[in-house]
């Protein structure tokens, strides 16, 4: 065999081998990455057993609360998770709400579950888009004792906010929901609800997620680019503390100083 042989036999084998280790690298890089995301993603969705057994050891929900979440789960969608709704209820507590927005388009159980932290004279006012989606709620309100305590405003969103602030509202609210998820003008939105809120409230804002869609440049819907404009703002926002979790479909916490 020649010395030229050998060589181009070496200069293949070689280059064989580090095509395998060159492939074998980017297999394991791919692999490792996967499984990274994998691990670092938070929950596969509302039956993952992770959130179930976090639900089951943090969730303190009154029986009339939870009698009507388990009705809405068999008829209709749930306003916002009832671990969202209960950190929202811990929060109007640790602030000793006395007046709270909620525009969260409810079912009632949300309302439910924030009035019940409202002092005897404490208001919830609470937006609907039909007098009816509240229907079967008011049993439970009833039950649970504070239905005098729950204002339903059956109007479009910004009516109501455009009512209120009319009305001298501004700056009296001590915590506003808000389902940004039917907005338009999410930005607009987000400045009356800054207006109605007082000095150390919570602005709470479901819905920043678009369920993923606000990752999908190239393919933003109108509404979807609305409130992308409105998180990008917001960050930048002076006036506010922030904080999104990964809560409902993406739930930001603003602090009004």
């Amino acid at each position: 065999m020649s010395f030229s042989t050998v060589s181009r036999e070496a200069v293949v084998g070689i280059g064989v081998l580090g095509v395998t280790f060159a492939a074998g690298v980017y297999i394991g890089k791919r692999y490792f990455m996967y499984r990274r995301k994998k691990s670092q993603k938070m929950f596969e969705g509302t039956d993952d057993p992770r959130r179930t057994y976090l639900v089951r050891l943090s969730l303190r929900e009154h029986p009339s609360a939870k009698k009507l979440r388990q009705l809405l789960v068999g008829t209709t969608s749930q306003d916002v998770g009832c671990d969202a709704a209960q950190l929202l209820a811990n929060l109007a507590k640790l602030i000793n709400s006395k007046n709270i927005l909620d525009m969260g388009c409810s079912y009632g159980y949300n309302p439910l579950i924030l009035a019940l932290v409202l002092p005897s004279d404490g208001k919830l006012i609470a937006h609907v888009r039909e007098a009816e989606d509240v229907s079967q709620a008011r049993e439970y309100w009833r039950e649970a004792g504070v239905d005098k305590r729950i204002q339903v405003e059956v109007k479009s969103e910004e009516q109501t906010l455009d009512d209120l602030l009319s009305a001298g509202e501004a700056g009296t609210f001590d915590l506003i929901f808000i389902n940004m998820a039917g907005q338009t003008n999410c930005r607009k939105c987000y400045e009356k609800c800054l207006r109605l809120l007082k000095s150390k409230g919570v602005l709470a804002i479901d819905g920043v997620l678009c369920n993923g869609a606000v990752l999908r440049k190239n393919s933003m819907t109108d509404k979807v680019q609305s409130i992308q404009q409105m998180n990008e703002a917001i960050l930048r926002d002076a006036r506010i503390f922030l904080s999104i979790l990964p809560l409902a479909d993406g739930l930001m916490l603003c602090f009004k100083l």
